[in-house]
């Protein structure tokens, strides 16, 4: 069952122009660029100290030079404290300060700081901000090994940008990167894959946040057509894996994901594997009826209620749900009416792994 994929159109929508980049080699010096500025600190909180300049900007001064609070890191002390960030943004700077100070020396706990410079492509150093302030559990994946990955296994390839229209008074699109997160979307419309008779071209989305603003998230497909809004219609095998930046957050991204973005794009070689598996999955009959496929489906890693809705789902949308692939198309299309994300990926990974029975 095919869907549509709106996550690369809303960043095409609403990306000002400052933060779209022409290409890969633009988006790799911007990202260079600023972790190349980029310092990690692990401080107390009650040793953080808030103070206001002559003009009324709020710095945070610990154990090294004051840092400009952005409008995201001063939220996310004020949510470390408990404090209601925007009643805070409307006193003046002064009792801002002293409401902050009070509550920051009564928290005896480790931080992690994300300082930044200013500059960026050349220009001249300013004074440091804050670009975030997290747990000490917090885990950085940063965006140019992310990128320098996209940008190594898609080298010499047909993987490109999406054509779209012009959007916020610029042409580019596909590539978006902002000083709190970064977006990449490219499709290869040349090494498409046969399903049954349809050729897909394959796709992938990437984001990452340094700063906190997102987990790290990789969603890989096969496709129809791509718009001139960046819509992706007629989308087949989405598959998701996302990674909460958490503890062990870097060495899993190292570890399990970039293997698997790399085997994705630079898997021509492999599309009569993946078509042979598609077209034997649609083949394979599990069951004439529900009784039978929960029978079928007795000692795999779904329960009863799992594959009643896939088969009452996947009927409804047309698929027949007698073979391998109507019911892994059933179990996905379930898994997206979860609201929990990781309830949601894990019923995602476990269909998927089902498609190895017709490989």
């Amino acid at each position: 069952m095919s869907q549509n994929l709106y996550d690369a159109h809303r960043q095409w929508a609403r990306r000002p122009y400052d933060e779209r980049f022409a290409d890969l080699d633009a988006l790799q010096n911007y990202v260079r660029s600023r972790r190349s500025g980029s310092t990690e600190q692990h401080d107390q909180l009650k040793y953080l100290h808030v103070i206001a300049d002559e003009s009324g900007m709020l710095l945070l001064n610990g154990h090294s030079e004051p840092a400009v609070l952005t409008h995201w890191s001063f939220g996310q002390l004020c949510t470390w404290i408990g404090a209601p960030a925007g009643y805070l943004r409307s006193l003046p700077a002064e009792l801002t300060v002293r409401c902050l100070e009070e509550s920051v020396r009564s928290y005896n706990a480790a931080c992690q700081l994300l300082r930044r410079n200013t500059h960026n492509g050349g220009e001249s150093p300013d004074r440091p901000y804050l670009a975030a302030l997290t747990g000490p559990r917090y885990s950085r994946i940063w965006d140019d090994e992310v990128l320098g990955t996209i940008i190594e296994a898609t080298a010499d390839s047909p993987w490109k940008l999406p054509p779209a229209r012009p959007s916020n008074d610029s042409e580019a699109s596909g590539l978006y990167a902002s000083d709190r997160d970064m977006f990449i979307f490219l499709v290869n419309e040349e090494q498409t894959v046969e399903v049954e008779g349809v050729r897909l071209g394959r796709g992938f989305f990437c984001w990452n946040s340094e700063t906190g603003t997102a987990s790290f998230g990789l969603t890989t497909f096969l496709y129809n057509y791509v718009c001139a809004n960046n819509v992706v219609w007629g989308a087949e095998r989405v598959s998701e894996v996302r990674i909460i930046h958490r503890d062990n957050a870097s060495v899993r991204f190292r570890d399990d994901v970039l293997p698997a973005l790399r085997a994705f794009v630079q898997s021509s070689q492999n599309n009569a594997l993946v078509t042979d598996t598609v077209a034997s999955a649609m083949k394979r009959p599990i069951g004439e009826d529900l009784d039978e496929v929960l029978k079928w489906a007795q000692g795999k890693s779904f329960s009863q209620r799992e594959i009643k809705d896939a088969w009452e789902i996947g009927e409804s949308d047309g698929e027949n749900t007698s073979t391998l692939w109507g019911l892994v198309q059933g179990l996905t299309a379930s898994a997206r009416r979860i609201p929990y994300t990781n309830i949601r990926v894990n019923l995602e990974r476990r269909a998927g792994q089902l498609l190895k029975l017709a490989a």
